[in-house]
């Protein structure tokens, strides 16, 4: 009998292996792995019916040449499409797969942004929920958006695709995900809902994509609200009564701030008792002072000016 591995070490008892060389069950063996890299005073080296070989097959140059060329079309991707490949803490994904996926990914980062900047306290917890076809996908990368999005907000250390849901679990912020192939109802074939809950409130938002590449809003807390996720927004919460959108217009006019588009929706419930809500898109930054007084209305429980990159 004769014993070859180069597979794993720890496949072979070396002690055994050298008792049963002695004894003759074993005529000969030959290795290039052992339990400890690199073989150091084993008696496997002094023995005449043994050949030992270096664990350095990848160390060729054909190898070498190999993994240079390899890691030069990886990084053409990257620069080229954004496509991550082969990374050890980021799924792979192909060319393909990454084009139909980017446009979620932008809208995971874009909601995640949403979220932070309207709720207060400080985040507890992060709990994403994909349906349709989405739903199908590996969404590792559409849940790092999200928590980049979320994080980026408060953090000086600046999250990315490949550390975001680390720094969360360094942050001890709790994430869920879970995935629902079945379309969700309201138009759009593909919804993702976010929801945050920080020491303060609770928010869910969800949203879809679009037109193919457009990021949207679909509700905020339950309220149909469709709204443009992009550059310079305005985040109001009211009471459902008569005269706070011209109020809003009026205030945002005189101050110069151009309205791209006004979206409101409203829950229902008694008269004195409804709710709206208001995701006003505008063409610039909003200064403080026109926030400030877009609050004294009478109406708004809450104004907010959210920037979205």
């Amino acid at each position: 009998m004769r014993l070859l591995n180069c597979a794993r070490g720890e496949l072979v008892q070396e002690a055994d292996l050298v008792q049963a060389l002695k004894n003759g069950h074993v005529g000969a063996a030959a290795l290039d792995v052992f339990t400890d890299e690199p073989l150091k005073n084993s008696p496997l080296t002094a023995m005449e019916n043994v050949i030992l070989t270096p664990h350095i097959g990848g160390s060729t140059f054909e190898a070498h040449e190999a993994v240079g060329v390899q890691i030069a079309q990886q990084v053409r991707e990257y620069l080229k499409h954004g496509v991550i490949q082969n990374a050890v803490n980021v799924p792979s994904v192909s060319a393909e797969e990454y084009a139909e996926m980017q446009p979620y990914i932008v809208l995971a980062e874009r909601m995640g942004g949403f979220l932070a900047q309207i709720s207060e306290g400080s985040i507890e917890e992060i709990s994403l929920r994909y349906s349709g076809r989405i739903a199908e996908w590996k969404t590792d990368l559409i849940r790092n958006a999200a928590i980049k999005g979320i994080l980026n907000q408060t953090l000086d250390e600046k999250a990315n695709l490949v550390n975001a849901a680390s720094l969360a679990d360094s942050r001890g912020l709790r994430v869920h995900e879970a995935h629902k192939e079945k379309a969700s109802t309201g138009g759009a074939g593909s919804v993702l809902s976010i929801f945050l809950k920080s020491s303060k409130e609770e928010h869910l938002v969800k949203g879809a994509v679009l037109r193919g590449t457009a990021p949207r809003l679909l509700h905020i807390d339950d309220i149909d609200v469709e709204a443009p996720l992009e550059r310079d927004l305005i985040y109001l919460r009211n009471r459902d009564v008569p005269g706070v959108i011209g109020k809003v217009g009026t205030i945002l006019g005189e101050a110069s701030v151009n309205i791209a588009d006004f979206s409101l929706g409203r829950r229902g419930g008694s008269t004195t008792e409804r709710e709206a809500i208001a995701v006003v898109h505008v063409d610039g930054p909003v200064p403080t002072d026109v926030l400030k007084k877009l609050e004294e209305i009478p109406a708004v429980r809450q104004a907010k000016a959210v920037k979205l990159f």
